[in-house]
């Protein structure tokens, strides 16, 4: 149920009727970044074949401020240290200092598929803080917990969800709020749907997600 794909840098696990694919990976290849994200350690889930968190997703190409929106780190499943992105990104298709994944582990332990990694993307800021997280996938439920180590004004976790999912949640660390959102499944295409936001509780942040 727990695989890593190294020659990709991504990650999938499967647990009942979930599959998690997590991005553990260079935001692309050094030598032709142009089309990444800012989205180191996001991941998407699917429920019995039909995806319920996804990430934000590429509807334009165009140098616009939409194009930087659904480039950065707010648009994906992953955390936000400062307001500020994991890779810097800007422009439409332009690339400077990146994040690179340490230390990545996946297997199973205690009954669940456990997949762990942290990266230095945000590094560069004042207090040079490190995101790590983890996964912890069972048939009924998944835990994303997350920290960071080192010195930050604020930060917050984002979880979009795929239109009309059916996905219950419960944070045992941190402040939660629903917002307003969009996915964008394909080139021209803007969805209206939801977002979770965690603000992190001191220097962590855990959400269960549980299903039926």
């Amino acid at each position: 149920g727990a695989r890593l794909l190294p020659d990709s840098g991504y990650a999938r696990l499967a647990a009942g009727p979930a599959v998690l694919l997590a991005d553990v990976a260079p935001i692309g290849p050094d030598y032709l970044p142009g089309h990444a994200h800012a989205d180191t350690l996001s991941f998407e889930l699917s429920l019995h074949g039909r995806r319920v968190l996804v990430n934000g997703g590429t509807s334009t190409y165009q140098n616009d401020a939409e194009r930087q929106r659904q480039r950065a780190t707010a648009a994906h499943n992953t955390v936000v240290v400062d307001g500020r992105d994991s890779s810097e990104v800007w422009s439409a298709f332009r690339v400077a200092r990146r994040a690179r994944v340490h230390d990545v582990v996946c297997a199973e332990t205690d009954g669940a598929l456990r997949l762990s990694a942290w990266h230095d993307g945000y590094r560069r800021l004042p207090g040079k803080p490190v995101h790590r997280r983890e996964w912890r996938l069972r048939p009924g439920g998944l835990l994303v917990a997350d920290a960071i180590e080192g010195d930050f004004g604020h930060a917050e976790a984002r979880f979009l969800f795929a239109p009309d999912a059916d996905l219950g949640w419960d944070v045992e660390a941190g402040e939660a709020t629903i917002e307003a959102a969009t996915w964008h499944p394909r080139f021209g295409e803007s969805i209206a749907t939801r977002r979770l936001v965690v603000r992190f509780a001191g220097s962590h942040c855990r959400v269960n997600f549980h299903w039926d």
